[in-house]
């Protein structure tokens, strides 16, 4: 059935679409944009196209660059205002949407605000299918292949969405209406009958609204101290390219490409030249022989003599393996390891990763590897969190991170723009967090739930020494260490917190050890594997090490061999894993005839239970926490960032009381999962971290009681805070 479409001409048509929405108790809707940012000054909304029934759809004009400019003034708000406060704002109706905190910004943009129920149409098909696409065009092509590629209808697609006419956006936006429709009632019920609906309901869809929040409130960016930055950044970059070429081996290097450049350049013009004799063109003979008279006298005019005598650079891949490996003229190190392909295959191509410069190391005696790898360094931290964050600033003077919750096939959140996953702890690099700045007279918030991965996998191996450690408040990955090594936790934890002892430095090694078997488990590492991860360019681990320490861990933690045995039998059997919460994994590769694929698909029936389940679990935890400041039973804070298992708030000092922190606390460590989900867990709390910060790079331990009006004053005195802390 073809979608037909109607553009709204005046007010009493847009009052028959009101009454049309009322009467079926649905409205899919779908706004289409200038394509600017939602939070910049530039950002229009061209049209809102919406479906009350299959196969229709109906085009309110909104600001189009077509309509009249009393339209484009003034009469679009109107309108828009209208139908939000008739049907979006109307809980008797049904809202559709695919990704509907995008189109729910906008709606609060313009103060409307959603009431009721909403279906989701990319959640439901995410949690039906984890795997990607998960986009409405792929969804058309997969369920309504009549409808494949109408994108493209007329070259629609060909179009900028800033010049896009109004009959073919109308058209197009309707058919997104329509389709959304289609394909959102029939997930819906999908849900129901596959048992999905109670984790769609109570988790998935108040998450959105939480995280559309998050989105809304932005982090405030410190713009200023980003101009330094660069600066910074620059003069590094700048500093790193001259050390690297003042090593001798590169400047000969370098000199030898040049002269092979211009040797081949000047043997190109002389052929040319010989050839144009040959044909009678005397006057491109004499050009030619102008051009080779300034090349051997060292003149450079046109863009492609200035490429002769280019520097060497350092971050072409093509250039850097001929340096390191093959050129006569430069380093000539061993080839060591290959890139491999899009089927993780080697190719003939020599590598040139960090890893591989990193084992290359012993082989440099000039510092080159350690420059490039700083210079690269520096360079990825300029390009993605310095000029790359400060190009996202909005027009409201923030960044707007876009959380995804279908963007991962474990359930774990991802984002983007900027992507907060990713962002450096303040250990790694000290500058790129200090940019994200609280609004004036706020502070920073942030709970880290503690080792939460492993207090899951705790519970559902049973695992009672764990749990014990867990119990008592023991630090797992040192108890772990103790363990191996039949030493006294008692006397070590002592040592641990004294860096002034003779064996601090053992037992933090030993601790940083325990913490990578600890975790590889929950990854399922091989003995290879884990050994590579513990190896250090100082201290190689091997396989059969490697093997031994899994050993170890398997006769500390005998349940949890158990477990993961019993996870692989029933992916075996079934082709997926459940978590906790009711989430899937399916895993159809677990039949694959490819060893590897088989054996990923049993990492996944271990990995995805822990991993999703302590993701799902503060996902939990912070709905219930929005939900409780929206009540008033907690005080004022906005949540404005999510980074795996961290939530970071925005509050006033007033209200980081010993009360705010436990009441948070109370409802992180376990939620109501029974009541929503059918699970508790009550063998292990989920324990977390609480810090506070003047900017996001500044994470102070919570101190109960203490005044936090004074991280405001210009007198704070940090030292003075961990006097007190200490205390």
């Amino acid at each position: 059935m073809k979608t037909r479409y109607h553009i709204i001409k005046s007010y009493s048509e847009l009052e028959k679409l009101v009454e049309a929405c009322l009467k079926t108790g649905y409205a899919s809707v779908d706004f289409e944009t200038n394509a600017e940012p939602i939070y910049n000054d530039t950002f229009k909304p061209t049209i809102l196209s919406v479906t009350f029934q299959p196969g229709s759809g109906i085009s309110i004009p909104l600001q189009h660059f077509e309509c009249s400019e009393s339209h484009i003034n003034k009469t679009w708000l109107e309108w828009l205002t209208y139908f939000g406060r008739n049907v979006i704002e109307n809980p008797n109706v049904v809202k559709i949407a695919w990704n509907w905190k995008f189109d729910n910004q906008i709606f609060q943009r313009y103060n409307i605000y959603s009431r009721g129920t909403v279906i989701d149409g990319m959640l439901a098909k995410y949690l039906l299918n984890e795997e990607r696409p998960n986009g409405l065009k792929d969804m058309v092509r997969r369920f309504l292949p009549e409808f494949s590629d109408y994108e493209k209808y007329d070259s629609f697609d060909s179009i900028p969405w800033s010049k896009k006419p109004l009959k073919k956006l109308c058209e197009y936006g309707c058919m997104d209406t329509d389709f959304t429709f289609r394909l959102s009632i029939f997930f819906e019920s999908f849900l129901i009958k596959k048992g999905f609906y109670n984790l769609y309901r109570n988790l998935i869809m108040p998450a959105s609204k939480v995280l559309q929040s998050a989105e809304k409130n932005g982090l405030p960016f410190d713009v200023e101290l980003n101009v330094k930055l660069r600066e910074k950044y620059n003069n590094l970059i700048n500093e790193y390219n001259t050390k690297l070429r003042s090593i001798r081996t590169v400047q000969r290097y370098q000199n030898y490409i040049i002269k092979k450049r211009k040797e081949d350049y000047i043997e190109t013009l002389e052929s040319e030249i010989e050839e144009l004799r040959e044909e009678g063109k005397d006057r491109q003979v004499k050009t030619r022989e102008q051009k080779l008279s300034r090349i051997i006298a060292g003149e450079y005019t046109t863009k492609a003599e200035l490429k002769l005598i280019e520097e060497v650079n350092f971050s072409s891949q093509k250039q850097m393996v001929d340096l390191l490996y093959n050129s006569n003229h430069g380093f000539k190190f061993p080839v060591i390891a290959y890139t491999v392909d899009k089927h993780k295959k080697p190719t003939n191509n020599p590598s040139t990763a960090e890893d591989t410069l990193i084992k290359l190391k012993e082989h440099d005696k000039s510092g080159f590897i350690d420059t490039l790898l700083d210079l690269r360094g520096v360079q990825t931290i300029n390009s993605t969190f310095i000029v790359g964050l400060g190009d996202l600033v909005q027009s409201d003077g923030g960044v707007h991170p876009t959380f995804l919750i279908h963007g991962t096939v474990s359930g774990r959140l991802s984002s983007r723009n900027p992507n907060g996953q990713n962002i450096p702890k303040t250990m790694v690099n000290p500058d790129v967090k200090l940019q994200f700045i609280p609004p004036k007279n706020q502070l920073f918030l942030c709970y880290d739930y503690s080792q939460a991965e492993l207090r899951i996998l705790a519970h559902l191996a049973n695992e009672s020494t764990m749990l014990e450690w867990f119990r008592t408040g023991k630090d797992i990955h040192l108890a772990s260490a103790c363990k191996k090594y039949h030493e006294n936790y008692d006397e070590i934890i002592k040592i641990y917190q004294d860096e002034q002892h003779p064996e601090y430095k053992l037992w933090k090694k030993r601790r940083k050890q325990a913490k990578t078997i600890n975790f590889g488990i929950v990854y399922e590492q091989s003995a290879a594997k884990l050994a590579e991860s513990l190896s250090t360019p100082e201290e190689p681990v091997s396989k059969e090490e490697g093997q031994q320490f899994l050993d170890d861990y398997f006769k500390t933690f005998p349940k949890v061999k158990k477990f993961m045995e019993k996870q692989h039998k029933f992916m075996e059997k079934h082709g997926y894993c459940v978590s906790l919460f009711g989430r899937r994994r399916r895993c159809p590769k677990v039949y694959s005839e490819n060893y590897g694929e088989y054996l990923e698909a049993l990492r996944q029936s271990t990995n995805m239970p822990c991993q999703s389940a302590a993701s799902d679990m503060a996902l939990f935890a912070s709905v219930i926490v929005y939900g409780k400041v929206k009540k008033g039973e907690l005080p004022p804070m906005k949540e404005v960032n999510t980074v795996h298992d961290s939530v970071y708030q925005f509050i006033l000092p007033k209200y980081i009381t010993p009360d705010t922190i436990y009441n948070i606390w109370d409802i992180c460590r376990n939620p109501s999962t029974k009541e929503y989900f059918g699970f508790s867990i009550d063998d292990v709390d989920m324990s977390m971290d609480f810090t506070i910060g003047r900017n996001m790079a500044e994470e102070l331990p919570y101190i109960p009681g203490y005044d936090y009006n004074k991280l405001l004053r210009e007198d704070f005195d940090i030292d003075e805070y961990y006097r007190e802390y200490n205390k």
